[in-house]
């Protein structure tokens, strides 16, 4: 196969000095040629439009990863690897995949729990597995990460990825249902893997400046700033404090502004007393979907 490889940084590419792990230009070619003694032949042409520990995403670096892909969508590439951080993994892959997703060509991102030369770094499992899924020529963006105890590395759909858990270095999908897994160089899919409908947001562009809230008890809410809309993140079980004067004056505020207020997290059944109150609030309840890509879809739609 012939596979464009986008090195953007993350541990995948570290190096260590003095104690400090910082990207290292050099680690591109060194994954490759792990990947060669692992026994991939395949025809790698590589680019690196920027270098950048993932925590250090901004929205500028998210469209110039998009840019440097769909440039190079008609040169006969087979598929696309991008080497990625875990912090801010989720956001970019729900990002090309809304994006991209709908393109012949494949994507699938790539991390790594450890810097390469690390013993219990899982950075070549992973770019290797991620190589032989692209063998099956699978549409879409995706991302291959071995977790630790697993014996097989798993596929996640780009927009269905959840964002990591404090102090975990596990990737898991949406309903923890990934769309399949690799073992010993062999695809096996996973038939409990619901395919999602979407609309096509290729033409969007990442403009729209969204504000992100999280609940936790006692909240305290901001006052509103200068945003297209607002993304509540609700409890596990989909409610909000719907109780609270503050949550009922924080969606005064962003309706006399022309503020949408939506919420993610929420989904049918358990029908709580606080859920009776959303429509009266002015929050719209989004379809299932990872935090992270709810966000980054009220971005590209805002």
């Amino acid at each position: 196969m012939k596979l464009l490889t986008v090195f953007t940084g993350g541990t995948i590419s570290c190096s260590e000095a003095d104690g400090v792990l910082a990207p290292d230009s050099q680690n591109g070619s060194y994954l490759l040629g792990l990947a060669r003694q692992a026994g991939v032949r395949d025809d790698f042409e590589t680019v690196q439009p920027f270098s950048v520990l993932s925590e250090n995403m901004t929205p500028a670096h998210l469209r110039a990863l998009r840019a440097c892909i769909a440039e190079r969508l008609g040169e006969g590439y087979d598929g696309v690897l991008v080497t990625h951080g875990t912090d801010t993994l989720a956001y970019t892959a729900a990002y090309l995949d809304f994006v991209l997703g709908a393109q012949d060509m494949p994507v699938v991102l790539v991390s790594a729990n450890y810097p390469l030369r690390d013993s219990r770094s899982n950075g070549l499992q992973n770019f290797v597995a991620a190589v032989e899924f692209l063998r099956t020529g699978k549409r879409g963006v995706f991302v291959a990460y071995h977790n630790t105890g697993d014996s097989r590395t798993t596929i996640h759909r780009g927009r269905e990825v959840l964002p990591q858990a404090p102090y975990e270095d596990s990737v898991f999908s949406l309903f923890m249902q990934p769309c399949g897994w690799i073992e010993n160089g062999v695809w096996t899919e996973n038939p409990c893997h619901t395919e999602r409908a979407w609309e096509d947001l290729s033409a969007c562009e990442l403009n729209g400046r969204v504000l992100f809230l999280r609940p936790y008890v006692g909240m305290v809410y901001p006052a509103l700033p200068d945003v297209k809309a607002v993304l509540l993140e609700g409890w596990h079980s989909g409610t909000l404090p719907t109780a609270t004067e503050e949550l009922r004056a924080f969606c005064r505020a962003a309706k006399e502004k022309g503020v949408g207020v939506y919420l993610t997290g929420s989904r049918d059944g358990f029908a709580y007393e606080s859920k009776q109150l959303f429509e009266a609030l002015g929050i719209r309840t989004m379809q299932p979907m990872p935090p992270s890509a709810a966000y980054v879809y009220l971005m590209l739609n805002a």
